[in-house]
């Protein structure tokens, strides 16, 4: 396909002149090539992104990464942080393997040591048990991450209907780092008098949804509110049906288990 390169109108493949605007054609004209993709939409080879998702683990667990000042300047600026992150080409794995599910570990921890090594106290008496804090464990880790990602494909699901750019490296990168202050704070869920203080860390993580959205996604600032709460309630039902649905399969499992049969 040819095109005029004064006036860029359509030409027949043996058009001397352009029959719009009569600009001469070269004989060795050659048809415009199109733009290349943003850099977020250029997606490198699947065996690539598991091989950068293997090392980002294995860095993140050695402290070889910016991890943690990913996570302190997300938290504590994040006007600042969110065009960093939108100017990074979004990696799935990376972000799931190297970020998310690091820090949804410490929830998972956190809960083991509630529920099987200091307990819970009832009726003045502490019961404690390993395999139900592994299940805990369990529970909250699958739900975390699997949660994540599921909440990247609402937001970027709903992203048309506020204006807002559709692109899932955007959108999981957007679901991924704002959920950083849950993750955070799920220490707290070690004491049981303080774990109700993670529901501050559940109001700061839509705050940082919030800051995030016009700049990953282009929202208009007018529909961020709506936008925002609209993906909470998603949320809000993702987690609780995915926790669900896990604490069954994990509970069949460790019942059977127990119980000498065979799942």
């Amino acid at each position: 396909m040819k095109f005029c390169p004064t006036c860029g109108a359509e030409l027949k493949p043996e058009a001397k002149f352009c029959a719009a605007c009569g600009t001469q054609m070269a004989a060795d004209q050659a048809p415009p090539q199109p733009a290349p993709p943003p850099p977020y939409q250029q997606q490198e080879p699947v065996y690539q992104q598991a091989r950068e998702a293997q090392s980002a683990f294995t860095d993140a667990i050695s402290g070889n990464t910016n991890l943690v000042q990913r996570v302190i300047n997300i938290l504590t600026k994040p006007k600042e942080e969110w065009p960093l992150i939108n100017a990074e080409q979004p990696n799935t794995f990376k972000l799931i393997f190297g970020y998310a599910l690091i820090l949804s570990l410490i929830p998972a921890v956190a809960s083991f040591i509630a529920t099987g090594v200091i307990g819970t106290s009832v009726m003045g008496y502490t019961y404690r048990s390993v395999s139900g804090g592994i299940m805990q464990a369990l529970v909250q880790l699958f739900t975390a991450v699997i949660g994540v990602y599921l909440l990247a494909f609402v937001i970027d699901l709903l992203a048309p209907s506020f204006d807002s750019q559709k692109n899932m490296g955007k959108s999981l990168q957007l679901s991924v780092y704002s959920s950083t202050a849950t993750w955070v704070a799920g220490i707290l869920l070690i004491v049981p008098v303080l774990k109700w203080f993670s529901f501050l860390a559940g109001l700061y993580a839509i705050y940082l949804l919030a800051v995030g959205m016009p700049v990953l996604k282009g929202t208009p600032k007018d529909k961020v509110v709506g936008y925002v709460a609209l993906s909470i309630v998603a949320m809000i039902l993702i987690y609780v049906v995915i926790a669900a649905i896990l604490a069954g399969i994990f509970g069949l499992l460790f019942f059977g288990s127990m119980s000498g049969f065979n799942f």
